[in-house]
């Protein structure tokens, strides 16, 4: 609205309705009507703007310019501290750390089944843990033992059939029976 204000401002025909209701219309209408009073050809305005932001523009540069080139850094002014003329002795503090350091916690070794050790027949649902003559599971059922009783691990482990045989004895005889279920259940569970 500013150009269409100047343009009618230079053939002498202003908009009424333009100029009334326009603020852009009226303000450029206005400008081009006094530049022409003055008898300049061209708009002064817009330049005006202009030459001040390229001084401040070439001053900023020059200024960068100045303040990267090469300085010998500042140096820090020692400040003397006078010590008070009879000072009661300071204390040593002891610092502690905000997250104190993990103390190794003594744990008592895993037990794990071994020939000559002591085990117990647990997870097996109430039923007795079937010992069989030989590490497999079409070896006849020689022994049965219920769920809680303790065991003496004679030998083993042999791996048959997918599991871990051991050879134990207990009240009702011996015989080879698998450590776990396929399902992971532990029948043998260690004892220290």
């Amino acid at each position: 609205m500013y150009r269409r204000g100047a343009s009618d401002a230079e053939r002498g025909e202003p908009e009424p309705f333009f100029y009334q209701h326009y603020y852009h219309y009226r303000r450029g209408y206005d400008h081009a009507r006094r530049r022409l009073r003055w008898g300049v050809p061209f708009d002064l305005s817009s330049l005006l703007w202009r030459v001040p932001l390229a001084g401040m523009l070439l001053l900023g540069i020059g200024y960068g310019a100045l303040t990267l080139t090469d300085r010998q850094p500042e140096q820090p002014q020692p400040v003397a501290v006078a010590a008070p003329p009879t000072s009661p002795p300071v204390p040593t503090v002891t610092r502690t750390p905000i997250f104190p350091t993990a103390t190794p916690v003594p744990t008592a070794t895993p037990v794990a089944l071994r020939s000559g050790g002591s085990a117990q027949v647990t997870n097996t649902g109430g039923r007795p843990l079937r010992a069989r003559r030989e590490p497999s599971l079409k070896a006849a059922v020689s022994a049965a033992f219920r769920e809680g009783e303790e065991l003496r691990v004679l030998e083993g482990p042999v791996e048959a059939d997918g599991y871990n045989w051991w050879r134990v004895e207990g009240a009702a005889g011996a015989g080879w029976s698998a450590e776990r279920s396929s399902e992971g259940n532990v029948w043998l569970t260690p004892l220290p």
